[in-house]
């Protein structure tokens, strides 16, 4: 009786246990098809109702231009890449700027300088397993979540 006991209390722990490891579902794909080009309000705040993403651009303002106020009134450009990465830039941007979901916010990874000037009217796409940056007449560049691509 005392050899049941124990082994039903072993049992118990065991199956406890496996209640707590974590379970992955692999092969997940994140990207959006196509890029979103998101309005930023007075508040600074970028929405997006398709895919259900609201976000503070202050901080990107005074990264990219120092100055908390100088995307008031701009669109902004967003695309999520196949591993999760969000891409966002915009005209007079001289970067790429890459964000990973955070708990409860986006954290920045990598600023891909991409421009000296500052781009003109940037758009980009999904080219798989890249990001395209277009910006008119300019060549395509092909962005990766860390730098631009060597080859495509």
């Amino acid at each position: 009786m005392r050899t049941c006991g124990l082994l039903l209390v072993v049992l118990a722990f065991f199956s406890a246990l496996s209640g707590c490891s974590s379970l992955t579902l692999e092969q997940a794909n994140f990207a959006w098809p196509v890029e979103s080009v998101l309005a930023v309000n007075s508040m600074n705040m970028i929405e997006d109702g398709r895919y259900a993403l609201a976000v503070n651009v202050t901080p990107l303002a005074i990264a990219e231009f120092q100055d908390s106020t100088a995307l008031w009134g701009t669109t902004l450009r967003l695309i999520r890449n196949a591993q999760g990465y969000y891409f966002i830039t915009g005209p007079r941007f001289k970067h790429v700027y890459v964000f990973r979901s955070g708990d409860g916010s986006l954290d920045g990874t990598t600023a891909i300088e991409v421009s000296t000037t500052g781009l003109a009217n940037p758009a980009l796409n999904q080219r798989p397993p890249h990001i395209e940056l277009l910006d008119g007449a300019a060549p395509p560049r092909y962005l990766t979540n860390t730098d631009i691509a060597k080859e495509r």
